[in-house]
């Protein structure tokens, strides 16, 4: 076994016990703030929408310095830091008592962790280039399967001994998830030289780890300049902003509809609400990996337009469900589509860098879909509590979630000619 294979294999089942812990209470905020007294239908819906989003949204602004910084002193550091950080912020949460203080470790969680790029990025510097977009979507697949146990777990546990102890079953896999990475795990791929302060061009080698940070700074600001310049990379940020955010616009307040509909019987609404959120990750973990080989062979971008624009198509109906099997259905629907966007984003964005930039390429990325990860769910939360207000209910909000959706792949497809070479290796950026 190559030393690349065997690093895929423990990061795969690294990410995945990390996954699990993440998301066994993720879905379940708007419970878990009834618990700690929060009580207001409205005021519920806005500390979802602001929960689920703090931890990306700081995500979105750290990922790309963490990756530079990956680039220069290694990627293995950045994972163990990821994980050791949720044990610490997700393991205080238990102890919270107050939403502000929830939110408060939320955005700290943010700053420090983040496990996905530097995960992608370890493991695809090594691998064959030819095969970025198969390898994106099968370590992809790790995060789906923990995304489908997560949350049935943390909604069966909640139900029955409440929904703070998520928390900490959260931070104890995470530190399983570290020791697995440190001992398993060998760095292949040299961290990138640091150029000498004079400008003379000479790597400083050893130095390289003393000097770090202050020299990420530098490299991200530089490859920012780049990323977000006109061209393929910022059109598939824009779109992916907008499929990725419209995907999401509803969780925060899953929980809460799930409860007005047939079958979402309140002594089990924990559970219910897991069941519905892993119906979307069972069906992207069945076809990403086909995404993954797809976007190999026929171009990233096009894929990315075609399964958002598909997507949409099923997320629309869900405004119009009156039994939670039908929402459950038409979400293991969306699931298939939604999966082709994670792994053609971060194949894309792998055919657009050099390997010494790939982590930098990938947290630019990350930091696209974690702002989405965190305005989508924002966004939905404050206009729940708004369309609560009026008197409409959560349903309007099902169409504007197909709506987003399908404006960024139409974004996406209508630029797809440019995105296409790019991705298949043709033309370079």
């Amino acid at each position: 076994m190559e030393p690349w294979q065997r690093n895929f294999r423990v990061v795969w089942a690294a990410n995945f016990v990390t996954a699990i812990g993440m998301t066994t209470f993720l879905p379940l905020f708007p419970l878990h703030l009834r618990e700690i007294g929060v009580v207001d239908g409205r005021a519920i819906a806005i500390w979802s929408g602001a929960l689920v989003a703090a931890a990306p949204l700081t995500a979105a602004f750290m990922g790309p310095l963490w990756g530079a910084l990956g680039d220069r002193i290694g990627r293995k550091p950045m994972l163990l830091r990821a994980n050791v950080a949720i044990t610490l912020f997700v393991g205080a949460m238990g102890f919270a008592t107050t939403p502000w203080l929830l939110l408060l470790l939320r955005l700290l969680q943010g700053v420090f962790s983040g496990f996905i790029a530097p995960a992608m990025t370890l493991v695809s510097v090594s691998a064959p280039p030819q095969q970025q977009g198969r390898i994106a979507g099968t370590l992809h697949t790790s995060v789906l399967a923990g995304n489908i146990v997560g949350p049935a777990l943390g909604g069966f546990i909640g139900d029955h001994w409440g929904h703070r102890l998520t928390f900490f079953l959260c931070a104890a896999l995470s530190i399983v998830a570290a020791i697995a990475i440190a001992a398993g795990v060998t760095e292949v791929a040299a961290p990138r030289a640091v150029a000498r302060a004079d400008g003379g061009g000479e790597p400083a080698g050893g130095d390289a780890r003393g000097r770090g940070l202050g020299a990420a700074w530098r490299d991200l600001l530089r490859d920012a300049r780049e990323f977000v310049a006109a061209g393929p990379l910022r059109t598939m940020v824009l779109g992916v902003l907008a499929v990725r955010g419209g995907a999401v616009l509803v969780d925060p307040v899953l929980a809460l509809f799930l409860g007005t509909l047939r079958g979402g019987h309140d002594e089990r609404l924990g559970t219910t609400t897991g069941l519905a959120f892993g119906a979307t990750a069972a069906a992207t973990l069945l076809v990403t990996p086909l995404w993954g080989r797809l976007g190999d062979e026929r171009g990233h971008g096009r894929l990315l337009g075609r399964c958002g624009a598909l997507a949409a198509l099923c997320l629309l109906p869900q405004a119009f469900v009156g039994h939670v099997a039908q929402l459950g259905a038409l979400r293991f629907a969306s699931g298939i589509f939604l999966a082709g966007v994670l792994p053609s984003a971060f194949g894309l964005a792998a055919s657009l860098s050099s390997i010494e930039r790939r982590g930098a390429a990938n947290g630019f990325m990350f930091s696209a879909i974690g702002l989405a990860n965190a305005l989508g769910p924002m966004l939905g939360g404050l206009c729940a509590s708004g369309l609560d207000r009026a008197g409409f209910g959560v349903r309007p909000l099902f169409v504007a979630s197909a709506a987003l959706v399908f404006a960024g792949a139409w974004w996406l497809r209508s630029r797809a000619t440019k995105l296409a070479p790019a991705a298949s290796g043709e033309e370079p950026c």
